[in-house]
């Protein structure tokens, strides 16, 4: 398994609270479909308080079989046309990990 990470940063001009009602309510069952089949879990994570400056609003965080299947997920699900969360984005990091539980 590996996962995917998502690090957004969003557009200082929109409302918090709205992007993530947006992300949870709209953006991300429509985003789940479109990672699936290859898509095992999909969680969303709010920052609520940063020990270091930073501006990172979210992470979107998934899980896949392996590299391929996440590089196919991502490509067609990022070839779609954005949604007004998409819309929101000043900038979003995107990450493919691997780990170990120690």
């Amino acid at each position: 398994m590996v996962k995917f990470l998502a690090v957004i940063r969003i557009k200082p001009e929109y409302d918090s609270d709205e992007t993530w009602k947006i992300w949870v309510n709209e953006h991300a069952s429509v985003s789940k479909k479109g990672l699936s089949p290859e898509v095992r879990k999909y969680t969303l994570h709010r920052v609520v308080k940063t020990l270091s400056d930073s501006d990172v609003f979210g992470v979107a965080e998934m899980l896949f079989d392996d590299v391929a299947s996440c590089e196919r997920a991502m490509k067609r699900n990022l070839a779609k046309p954005p949604d007004e969360f998409r819309k929101r984005i000043a900038s979003v990091d995107r990450i493919i990990l691997e780990g170990v539980e120690i």
